[in-house]
């Protein structure tokens, strides 16, 4: 993958070369231009043979894929809370610390429009495509059942398009069907560990955003879910998805967004419910093999609770819903 790297502070680096006997203009190395906002870098003389200066990533760096378009911001190297001790799930527990190396991933969810551009350069088929059919919900009648001819070009069925919905994250996508993207795209499936401390930060927060929830931040299950499921207190403007990145309040320390709600996200591990009680302390990547995939991050779809950033959902790996997505990661 291509990538244009940006940073919150720019430094721009002047080399000037001496001669022995006197400095001339000529003789002096070109300054950088400010050709784009990425990471400066100084372009060795023909005189002086200096070597490429690169600035580092820090904490709010970002980059942009010229693959996909998609905003990676940057995760630093160090140690973070993971779990959660007070949780009523035994898979959440316990809290433990994790040191992670550094990593970038992407801002927001994967959408319609990225997804489309992968499929019209790759022509690839997704699963929910291959059997033709997929799961939808029905605000009516509160629950979910399977439509014959949903997929993610169609997410309530056959007569349904992406009209007006470019900018939402694409849905009725497996596991499968997402790793095949990040691939594509140059990147990978974030690891468990990584979604969480990008969604958490190090401070040990529930939310994305704090610890208490404010279903204005996200897009969760609230009055517009219909069938009297919702959280009738709140009103986030979307019975289903919403544009990536529409709860700029609801920003993880890292300035990753929708960490919580809109989209259910896949991640890279298997999963093993007692993988905390004695997962590896630096980098883990879950177990070597299972029979499910994590999910992450809640959807439109999930109350409260399944929006704390260790809860811990998962599905087969070519399982795909109106309420499953994804986004990418990419190693330092």
């Amino acid at each position: 993958m291509t990538v244009i790297k940006t940073s919150a502070l720019i430094r721009t680096l002047v080399l000037i070369l001496f001669l022995s006997s006197c400095t001339l203009p000529g003789n002096v190395a070109p300054v950088p231009g400010a050709a784009s906002p990425t990471a400066v870098s100084e372009e060795p003389s023909a005189t002086t043979d200096q070597p490429v200066v690169t600035e580092a990533p820090e904490l709010g760096s970002t980059q942009i894929s010229k693959t996909d378009g998609m905003t990676l911001v940057f995760v630093p190297t160090g140690n973070f809370t993971m779990g959660s001790d007070s949780s009523s799930f035994a898979n959440e527990r316990p809290a433990h610390t994790v040191f992670l190396d550094s990593y970038w991933i992407d801002q927001t969810e994967v959408t319609n429009a990225m997804f489309s551009t992968f499929v019209d350069q790759s022509g690839y088929q997704t699963d929910a495509e291959k059997i033709g059919s997929s799961y939808v919900y029905n605000p009516d009648s509160g629950s979910s059942g399977l439509v014959q001819g949903a997929d993610w070009q169609h997410p309530l069925g056959p007569d349904s398009s992406l009209l007006d919905l470019n900018d939402h994250p694409v849905v009725h996508v497996s596991w499968n069907d997402s790793l095949a993207y990040c691939e594509w795209a140059g990147r990978r499936l974030p690891t468990e560990a990584e979604w969480e401390k990008a969604a958490r930060g190090t401070d040990g927060r529930t939310f994305p955003w704090g610890n208490d929830f404010n279903g204005t931040l996200l897009n969760s299950a609230d009055v517009n879910l219909g069938a009297g499921r919702g959280n009738s207190s709140f009103d986030d403007g979307f019975q289903l998805t919403s544009p990536v990145g529409n709860y700029p309040l609801g920003i993880s320390p890292y300035g990753a967004l929708d960490m919580a709600g809109n989209a259910w996200e896949w991640v890279n591990d298997w999963v093993d419910e007692a993988y905390y009680q004695s997962p590896p302390s630096s980098n883990p990547g879950g177990p070597t093999s299972g029979i499910y995939h994590v999910v992450r991050g809640g959807s439109w779809h999930d109350p409260q609770d399944g929006q704390r950033v260790t809860y811990r959902g998962w599905a087969s790996p070519d399982d795909k819903d109106i309420t499953l997505g994804f986004r990418c990661a990419l190693s330092e």
